[in-house]
């Protein structure tokens, strides 16, 4: 049932981007739980740096209980399973640094969408590439912290 919140919650967030030019939906609200673009960026630049140094501590505090990790192999992770891929050693990444990221803020949540180049060990395999990502950001109680991530993989120019 989570899941399903979490998907509708994505479908909604992924609408009211596409719409929000023409409705304002996309206006920044002033309350004290607002996004600024520039904490949302930092967000997500800690995220890549938590994940490339396999921060268990920090990626247990920044990811939400629910969160949702979608690779570009279209493996869908829990939290549990993305960090424990870290912890298990099954996973390593080189630094990740995004590269042409945008921000669309939602009072109390941010969408964050760029590139990044990959190179990940996982299980032995390396996997490299660019992709594509969308972050979706969320304040809460215990603070900003990230809902879903997922990427998809940019095809090779041949």
């Amino acid at each position: 049932m989570k899941i399903q919140k979490l998907i509708m919650l994505m479908l909604i967030v992924a609408m009211l981007s596409v719409w929000g030019g023409v409705a304002g939906a996309q206006e920044k609200s002033s309350g004290a739980d607002a996004f600024s673009e520039s904490e949302a960026m930092n967000i997500a630049q800690q995220w890549a740096s938590l994940a490339s140094q396999a921060d268990i501590a920090g990626l247990e505090q920044l990811l939400s209980e629910n969160y949702m990790h979608i690779h570009a192999t279209s493996l869908v992770e829990s939290k549990s399973q993305f960090i424990e891929a870290f912890k298990n050693g099954s996973r390593k990444y080189d630094p990740i640094k995004i590269e042409e990221a945008k921000v669309r803020v939602f009072d109390n949540s941010a969408v964050v969408t760029g590139k990044f180049n990959l190179k990940a060990y996982v299980r032995g395999k390396i996997i490299e590439g660019v992709n594509r990502f969308g972050m979706v950001l969320v304040k809460t109680k215990q603070g900003i912290q990230v809902v879903s991530f997922q990427t998809t993989a940019i095809p090779q120019q041949k």
